[in-house]
């Protein structure tokens, strides 16, 4: 019996002995047996060590865990993959350089390394994505606008910083780069990339003075290039604009800074201006009331201000002509249009209760008939 001991620990594959190879089948089994236990741990785990009060709302955990399982089970998996590779050794007739040495086995290790850095940014950038939108949503219930447009940004910036940070210490610590003698030594190669980096970094800093100066934030109605919409979000790079017509336009934040921006939302009123054109055929008592119904009803109106004002501009070249102005007070323009409806509806009446007609382009051709008449035949 011992001798079938011995024969069996002396038996290899590959120069790997059976506890090598039993380790590295362990570690694959927990891997696809464990990751749908291990990861809403681990994840249950990072939510209480950030959040004391996770308990209190059961539902933000139910959902972070399924928000962030996924990429949690890939990282997992590839690390107990990686733990397992390294039971293993390389049979030494291969006369690969070691681990540590430029070869074979250092390239290998260092890209499972770099692999596996990968997915662990891709988890945190998930859980950043995670929280970013939970706050967004409390944002929302807030009376506050400043906190919509504060938290998306941060959530990007957020993001940024992450990726940097690890990409930095990936070059230092995993691929043993000397980060400040790259730094230092980029010379006219980092001057060149500045410049094709220009536009980016016009944009990058246009939208820190968005931020600071807040000409505009996100949910305010602007114009701007003869652009109108609501804000949904400033990012590093583009502001994004939600049209009247519900269509989404893109415009870069270099756009938002140097053209002149009209926050509508800081409006207090909306104006109207228009010209009515009534037929010449109308009688000038009538015109004159017509003028007069329409500046009281204005003036009456509970939704326009005291600066309204009708008159009879001109003598048109088919139409007499009465100008209209009138501020609706509110800074919503389809409330602004709601109103504007119900005048137009009212200007109208007023018009045809008054015998009027409303004109429109029309021209009187007078022929003249110069040929002599043709002396009767008796």
């Amino acid at each position: 019996m011992f001798e079938w001991v011995n024969r069996y620990f002396s038996y290899t594959i590959l120069e790997n002995k059976p506890s090598q190879i039993a380790a590295f089948l362990a570690f694959v089994l927990m891997a696809i047996l464990f990751k749908g236990i291990l990861a809403p741990l681990i994840l249950r785990l990072i939510s209480k060590i950030f959040i004391r009060k996770i308990k209190s709302d059961k539902n933000v955990l139910s959902s972070f865990i399924l928000f962030t399982q996924k990429s949690i089970k890939r990282f997992l998996v590839f690390l107990f993959f990686y733990i397992a590779l390294q039971q293993l050794n390389f049979p030494q007739s291969w006369n690969l350089a070691p681990r540590n040495e430029f070869g074979l086995h250092f390239l290998l290790n260092k890209s499972y390394q770099v692999f596996l850095i990968v997915l662990f940014t891709l988890f945190v950038l998930r859980v950043i994505n995670f929280w970013g939108l939970y706050f967004q949503e409390k944002a929302r219930l807030t009376e506050s606008r400043m906190d919509d447009h504060l938290i998306p940004y941060l959530k990007e910036v957020s993001k940024v910083l992450t990726v940097l940070v690890i990409f930095i210490f990936t070059l230092s610590n995993i691929l043993n780069f000397n980060v400040n003698a790259i730094i230092t030594g980029l010379g006219i190669g980092g001057l060149a990339v500045a410049l094709a980096g220009k536009e980016t970094l016009e944009n990058l800093f246009a939208s820190f003075t968005i931020f600071l100066d807040k000409p505009f934030i996100t949910g305010d109605l602007v114009r701007v290039d003869n652009i109108t919409g609501r804000v949904e979000k400033v990012g590093f790079r583009t502001t994004r604009i939600r049209t009247i017509e519900r269509s989404i336009v893109t415009l870069p934040n270099k756009t938002m800074v140097d053209k002149p921006v009209d926050n509508l939302t800081n409006r207090v009123t909306w104006r109207a201006m228009f010209e009515l054109d009534l037929t010449y055929q109308t009688p000038m008592p009538v015109l004159k009331a017509i003028r007069d119904e329409i500046y009281d009803y204005l003036h009456q109106h509970t939704r326009t201000d005291q600066n309204s004002q009708v008159f009879f501009s001109e003598f048109g070249s088919h139409a007499l002509k009465i100008q209209i102005y009138y501020f609706v007070v509110t800074n919503d323009f389809f409330d602004f249009m709601r109103v504007k409806d119900e005048i137009n509806f009212k200007i109208h009446e007023i018009v045809t209760r008054n015998g009027a007609e409303f004109a429109f382009p029309t021209q009187t051709v007078f022929v003249k008939n110069d040929e002599p008449k043709k002396p009767e035949s008796t």
